[in-house]
């Protein structure tokens, strides 16, 4: 039998070896029957039971995502738990079971459709990818509904690959973990719950594996190479020995590199390089601590908002949190980002409209000075966590930003806030740090007095690389366009470096371009001195940095601005680096 592959996204490194289990998630058929209308209050009955009944078992998963993984895991459930149980969505189910005399199942397929429909062609991945926490909730619904259960899954009882076209976390948590040797999902992204799971458990992981689940059904072992994004079905003798090799050899160098976490950051002619930790969750300050972190580059705030969607987090719920945080990094510098939200996601709930094209309309801060009382509880808690650590410990950071009119708005609005928290008695520090994500064209460009403006500056290489380049990452059609080693992103860092270094401020990046070894040698040539990425990819990047010379990484990033395309930037840097990638063991 011949090998074969797929590709997807590596989200979770490592290697794993073993025989394929196939999980198809069930399609529910939901087909439309009249009911009797002396029988329309008995349907009402059955679809409330099965509404508490998917909520006892959603809360029930919350209790063993927190034994397991922590407490942060446990909100992806308790978020669920509000789906289950939202009245609005409740009652529009009992208002069409009961006007049209219709049972229960497709009268809740009805309304989740409506609000599916809010969530297609959203810009935003992260946010696109909540609408699986809505089917998640569904689909159980809907399974209780017709009497079908997902039991088989939790009686593995041999180490597997699990490949399946989804996984939602409602069955991903009930798995016997300890018998996953990997993930292979066709669906899912990098933000997605599953994903979220599998890192905090250290178990590698691909996503978006498309014909992933057909090529399994026909295989007897598989290899996940999550490092390359790459599922290999019944690999030659010769193929598995190499990934056994590459996998020993993976471990060694985590044993490697866990030796070198003490050790700093420093080229070898003496250039300091600080190196941070991008998190969604509190608990992710374990990993951060276990590589040597030294702060947090970036908090995504947007984890908050899923865990109290569909309501808001009051200040109270804000403060708490990033108390917890910022407690973590034990007088570590955080940066916190606020809500960097796109349109669709709170139409409901904050913007009363639906938008066409949200990628480009009501996402991140134009969205926080739009909709004030919600923009004034984050910022109301941010100031007051401020005032319970020293001074600058605690950074407040803007998404974004496309003209100085944004900042000068957001600042007018801090000192109006800190004026009443003062006069509540609450202590707020003087000149809370200020920064801004650099990620849309217009602010890079404007960077010289953007820097007059603000105290720090973040490049988000994501977006950056999306809106200068005009595409869309997640469009496959085009995905492969989206080349952050392109020779105009390279310059719009360069001008930000610039830009920053005249004004006298600092300057980071927290896209994952800064986890890239391939383009790491280039941002330290650019005078870039503060890298921020996952936890996971810090002792990678802390070992190249160490073995990199400063000198040797200023000509590399001089001779790559000066080539026309990207495939000539990362043709030269493959050639230049080679050699030093391979006496460290870097794959790239």
């Amino acid at each position: 039998m011949s090998a074969s592959s797929v590709s997807g996204l590596g989200v979770s490194p490592g290697i794993a070896i073993g025989e394929p289990v196939v999980h198809l998630a069930r399609p529910v058929a939901v087909l439309r029957v009249p009911i009797p209308k002396n029988r329309v209050d008995d349907e009402i009955a059955r679809f409330r039971d099965a509404v508490r009944r998917a909520a006892e078992a959603i809360e029930h998963n919350a209790r063993r995502a927190r034994e397991r993984m922590g407490e942060e895991y446990a909100a992806i459930f308790e978020a669920h738990s509000m789906i289950a149980r939202d009245p609005v969505l409740v009652e529009k189910v009992e208002k069409l079971i009961r006007t049209g005399a219709v049972n229960a199942e497709w009268a809740f397929d009805q309304v989740v459709a409506e609000y599916m429909e809010q969530f297609e062609g959203l810009g935003d991945g992260y946010l696109a990818e909540r609408r699986l926490d809505l089917l998640d909730v569904a689909s159980q619904i809907l399974n209780i509904l017709q009497g079908y259960d997902f039991g088989k899954l939790q009686e593995l009882e041999r180490p597997v690959i699990l490949v399946a076209d989804d996984l939602p976390p409602s069955q991903a948590v009930q798995l016997p973990l300890d018998h996953v040797l990997g993930f292979v999902l066709e669906t899912g992204g990098a933000t997605s719950h599953t994903t979220i799971i599998a890192r905090s458990l250290g178990i590698p992981a691909i996503v978006g594996a498309h014909g992933a689940c057909q090529a399994a059904l026909e295989a007897r072992m598989a290899v996940v190479d999550a490092f390359e994004g790459r599922v290999v079905f019944d690999p030659d003798p010769a193929e598995i020995a190499e990934y056994e090799s590459r996998n020993a050899e993976y471990a060694e160098q985590r044993e490697h590199l866990v030796e070198l976490v003490a050790q700093p950051p420093v080229t070898r002619d003496g250039h300091r390089i600080t190196l941070l930790a991008n998190l969604d969750l509190p608990s992710e300050m374990r990993e951060a601590d276990r590589w040597n972190a030294e702060g947090v580059g970036l908090y995504r705030s947007e984890f908050l908002y899923m865990r109290f969607a569909p309501g808001l987090p009051s200040e109270e719920d804000h403060f708490q949190h990033y108390m917890d945080l910022v407690s973590r990094a034990n007088g570590r510098p955080v940066v916190i980002r606020t809500f960097d939200l796109g349109g669709k996601k709170l139409a409901r709930e904050v913007i009363g409209a639906r938008e066409s094209n949200p990628i480009l309309g009501l996402r991140g801060i134009r969205l926080c000075l739009r909709q004030r009382d919600f923009f004034a509880d984050q910022l109301r808690a941010l100031l007051r966590v401020c005032g319970q650590f020293p001074a600058g410990q605690v950074r407040i950071m803007l998404p974004l930003i496309s003209g100085i009119e944004e900042v000068r708005k957001t600042r007018c609005l801090l000192r109006r806030l800190t004026k009443k928290l003062r006069a509540e008695g609450h202590h707020i520090p003087e000149n809370v740090p200020l920064g801004v994500m650099v990620e849309v064209p217009s602010s890079a460009l404007i960077a010289d007095r953007l820097a007059q403006e603000v105290d720090f500056f973040s490049i988000g290489t994501n977006d950056l690389t999306q809106y200068t380049l005009a595409v869309d990452r997640a469009n496959e059609m085009v995905a492969e366009l989206y080349r952050p080693s392109h020779p105009a992103i390279l310059r719009l860092i360069e001008e930000v470096v610039q830009a920053a270094s005249h004004a006298g401020i600092e300057v980071s990046i927290c896209g994952e371009t800064a986890a890239d070894p391939l383009m790491v040698p280039v941002l330290v040539g650019l005078g870039l001195k503060k890298l921020s990425m996952n936890p996971q990819s810090l002792p990678v990047v802390r070992n190249l940095i160490r073995h990199l010379s400063y000198r040797e990484a200023a000509h590399i990033s001089r001779t790559a601005l000066r080539l026309s395309t990207a495939s000539e930037v990362e043709e030269y840097l493959l050639e230049r680096l080679a050699i030093l990638f391979a006496k460290i063991k870097i794959h790239v």
